[in-house]
């Protein structure tokens, strides 16, 4: 109760005390009523006061509410906030923006909100400030905040102005949004859309590239046929010899590129078998090394455990080829050149996951070496088909299109690594083969060898005249019988016509109306035993499991020298089988 409404009510009683013991107590009425008249009024003074403090009590609880709910909301905020004076001095900030600094919350209060920026953000951000000062209302720029560790990422900010009375600006707000996982997300988005273009690009000339091999490769087998021919009717004193040769260089040169042009297209037909990477490096080290020269220092680091890869021993040949003559050509002057070999695991999630490589265990190739080095914007070009940055007449730039194309059609990965003046580095991935099986032995090198005689039959189909005739010419000049078949209809019929054994059948694959492979079928259940070897131009065709041929499949891709077929014949006829073509 109030001082002023007790001391009155007590008032009240003494003089009511009073008149009720005096004689005269009409003297006491005048003073009665005017107390009981203020009494009344401090009574509804007195309620007033109680609502009005009551009011109060609750307007606090309020405020201490939305206090506790500001300070809730502001400290479990996803973004970083801070509340700056002026001069972007922080006085308050939330628990994210702790974390996005590395700075205890507590120690935030008084430092200069610029010591959490990149050095190179900060003069924008100093000025920011004068702007909102003066009367800007809000924005938005996107900088490098920087932890207390050194680690910077990008982060947009947000900044807004509170104001005074007077309508000046007395505090900034400024809000920060990490953006490092978008960016990566971006970035990975962006690199993964242009490797969609890359491959899509690379599989619009691989087509076209391919589809010109067919042609060619066709027109240079009958050129080796028909030079091969010319060459057995002339005498080696016979001054024309020597130009048939030259053209017969000259086709094996075209015949080269051909093959190039199909590596890089990832449309050669691999004859892969298990094989051992360090074995291959060893066999080829004597070569390698007359090939880079006597002022280049070849080293090899050979990791036994490495083990063996699944593969085309005569690609993988070419693959190292390649990357050995690119590092040759990268140091002029000399240097080292450097192949190493390495076992790697894949595993689920791993960083390697980026090669676009399933889990699984891997040979790692390495090639380095300490020449010039690449820039940038060779790297991002290196691939690509026909890019050389050698002079015009020594390179065709299907060098490193061809390895690559080799590598993946393999199922596996290339990348490089290099810098002007520090050297490049090639690391090739294929996949570990998953059996033991040896490795056999790598066919010798000869230049000619003694062409076997044979006696056979063989069913010769091809719808090129220009290649069926001298082959035909060839076989029989080496013994054999030969029944020719322009298409598999054709084939049908003359095997039909024909009372004694088949022993062989050769058949382009890709034919007027039924393909070779139709073919060999229908003959291999009428002719059990029969065997078969396929040749063509354009290989994709011609394989039913994206180029890679079985291992109890014959190949001969065109073009080829008549040397070459031969063997390959004789080779095939000569190969284990159950069983013999009967008639």
């Amino acid at each position: 109760m109030q001082p002023g409404l007790s001391s009155a009510q007590r008032r009240l009683e003494s003089l009511q005390k009073e008149a009720a013991e005096s004689s005269q107590p009409e003297k006491f009425a005048s003073e009665l009523r005017e107390l009981q008249a203020s009494l009344a009024e401090l009574d509804v003074a007195y309620e007033e006061l109680e609502q009005q403090n009551d009011e109060l009590l609750r307007t606090r609880e309020e405020l201490e509410y939305q206090r506790h709910r500001y300070r809730d909301l502001f400290d479990q905020a996803p973004f970083g906030y801070f509340v700056t004076d002026l001069n972007g001095v922080i006085e308050e900030a939330n628990q994210a923006a702790a974390d996005l600094v590395g700075v205890p919350q507590v120690h935030l209060p008084g430092r200069p909100f610029a010591t959490f920026l990149n050095p190179r953000d900060r003069p924008a951000f100093r000025q920011l400030i004068p702007r909102f000062c003066a009367g800007e209302r809000d924005g938005e720029q996107e900088i490098l905040l920087r932890r207390r560790r050194g680690e910077a990422f990008p982060v947009i900010l947000n900044v807004a102005r509170d104001l005074d009375d007077q309508q000046r600006a007395a505090h900034l707000r400024w809000a920060i949004r990490d953006v490092s996982e978008t960016k990566a997300a971006e970035e990975a988005l962006r690199q993964s859309e242009e490797r969609l273009r890359h491959s899509q690009r690379m599989e619009a000339v691989g087509r076209l590239a391919g589809g010109i091999a067919h042609s060619f490769n066709n027109l240079l087998a009958a050129m080796a046929f028909q030079c091969e021919l010319l060459a057995e009717r002339l005498e080696d004193g016979d001054a024309r010899r020597t130009h048939v040769e030259e053209i017969q260089k000259a086709g094996e040169r075209a015949a080269s590129l051909a093959q190039q042009l199909l590596a890089f297209g990832r449309r050669q037909v691999l004859q892969p078998r298990v094989v051992s990477l360090n074995e291959v490096l060893r066999d080829m080290e004597p070569m390698l090394r007359r090939l880079v020269g006597e002022n280049i220092r070849l080293e090899t680091r050979l990791d036994p455990e490495a083990g063996s890869i699944h593969a085309d021993l005569g690609q993988l040949e070419q693959v190292v080829l390649n990357l050995v003559v690119n590092a040759r050509d990268a140091m002029p002057t000399g240097g080292t050149l450097t192949l190493a070999t390495a076992s790697v695991e894949i595993a689920p999630g791993a960083p390697e996951d980026g090669l676009n490589l399933p889990p699984g265990s891997y040979v790692r190739l390495a090639v380095d070496d300490t020449g010039t080095g690449m820039s940038p914007e060779i790297l991002k070009q290196l691939f690509e088909p026909f890019f050389t940055t050698k002079e015009r007449g020594k390179g065709t730039g299907l060098g490193l299109a061809t390895v690559d194309g080799i590598v993946h059609q393999s199922g596996g990965h290339i990348e490089v690594e290099s810098e002007p003046g520090k050297g490049t580095r090639f690391v090739v991935l294929l996949p570990r083969a998953g059996d033991a099986v040896e490795a056999e032995p790598r066919p010798a090198r000869s230049v000619r060898q003694p062409k076997k005689r044979g006696s056979e039959v063989v069913l010769l189909v091809e719808d090129e005249d220009n290649i069926r005739e001298p082959a035909v010419e060839i076989l029989e000049s080496r013994g054999y019988k030969v029944l020719a078949a322009q298409d598999a209809s054709q084939a049908l019929a003359v095997a039909d016509n024909h009372r004694g054994p088949i022993h062989i059948l050769v058949t382009d694959v890709v034919m007027p109306g039924r393909s070779g492979n139709w073919l060999a079928e229908q003959l291999s259940i009428r002719r059990p035993g029969i065997r078969v070897l396929y040749m063509s131009g354009y290989p994709e065709d011609s394989i039913s499991h994206h180029g890679v041929l079985a291992p109890s499949e014959h190949f001969l891709q065109k073009p080829f020298p008549p040397g070459q077929f031969l063997e390959k014949v004789r080779e095939v006829l000569e190969a284990e089988v159950t069983g013999w073509a009967q008639a």
